[in-house]
């Protein structure tokens, strides 16, 4: 029976690098996978209009999403590199927050996921870590208790929270290649690659199998 899974990203590769091989299982298997995504990355490219830079990486999302067969992304369309606008003053800043966690909350009552993945709270992105908080205050207040889990994207891992791993031996290439269709960020695909190489590698061998990726369990 078909699942949905919700994954929350502040931009639309970060789950590429994350659990792009979870993905790929995961519909494999028949569920459908929903992407929400916090920010365009409008200043990704400082030297670029942010209207053109939003344009291209909307454009190598969809291509993306449909080469894995991801079912539906949701943007929220906020302003990235600044805690996604929460800029002005107190009150503002707070209406605003609450704005975005009423969204959350809709979705996840819409959908209600199986399991939810977002950004890991000790990744060394900002952007990463204010998805953290907004979506875990978000679930914090419904009362169902769904599953959570943190994916790793620029963080080093935190080897004291705990932890599952998922078997992507059949699916590392499909990953690689989904992170690669993220052209407007081929700087950053390339620089994660090896990284992402060595925890598939070295992730497979605490499950005594070839490649896997791992997940914090948050709930």
């Amino acid at each position: 029976m078909s699942k949905n899974i919700l994954v929350f990203c502040a931009h639309s590769d970060d789950e590429a690098v994350g659990m792009g091989g979870s993905i790929a299982k995961y519909i494999g298997e028949g569920n459908e996978i929903i992407k929400v995504v916090f920010s365009y990355g409008q200043r990704s490219h400082p030297h670029w209009h942010e209207r053109i830079v939003t344009k291209e990486r909307l454009k190598e999302t969809d291509k993306a999403n449909k080469y894995l067969g991801i079912s539906r992304t949701i943007n929220f369309g906020l302003t990235d590199s600044q805690y996604f606008g929460f800029m002005g003053s107190q009150v503002a800043k707070e209406a605003e927050e609450q704005e975005i966690n009423k969204k959350v909350e809709t979705l996840i009552k819409k959908y209600n996921p199986e399991k939810i993945f977002l950004p890991f709270k000790k990744d060394s992105h900002a952007d990463h870590r204010a998805v953290y908080e907004v979506v875990t205050q978000a679930i914090l207040k419904l009362r169902k208790k769904y599953q959570m889990y943190g994916f790793e994207c620029w963080n080093l891992g935190d080897e004291r929270h705990s932890y599952i791993y998922e078997d992507i031996s059949d699916y590392l290439d499909r990953k690689v290649n989904y992170m690669k269709m993220f052209k407007s960020q081929w700087i950053y695909m390339y620089m994660l690659l090896p990284l992402v190489y060595y925890r598939a590698y070295v992730y497979g061998k605490h499950i005594n199998v070839r490649y896997a990726e791992r997940f914090y369990k948050i709930r």
